[in-house]
């Protein structure tokens, strides 16, 4: 079962995305495929958060680098299994 049209993505599921982009060696439609949603939906969400570089090949891409929001949020982390 697909997504609908229009039908908007949940917070979760954005980051559940964003992670699989950034992290995992799967393709956009393997990565639409496991979130029940479009192949243009996830690119659309990879353009957003800028996180692959595919430079006109559909089969390889680059992880752009980060900015380091992710090793804050690491180090947050972290420091708050520390705490307890």
């Amino acid at each position: 079962m697909f997504r609908s049209q229009g039908r908007y993505f949940t917070e979760g599921e954005i980051e559940r995305i964003v992670m699989l982009l950034r992290g995992s060696d799967m393709s956009l439609p393997e990565i639409a495929d496991r979130m029940r949603c479009s192949r243009n939906a996830i690119a659309s969400i990879n353009r957003k958060f800028q996180i692959r570089r595919y430079d006109g090949r559909r089969s390889q891409w680059s992880l752009i680098p980060d900015d380091g929001r992710e090793a804050e949020t690491d180090q947050a982390a972290s420091l708050a299994a520390e705490t307890l």
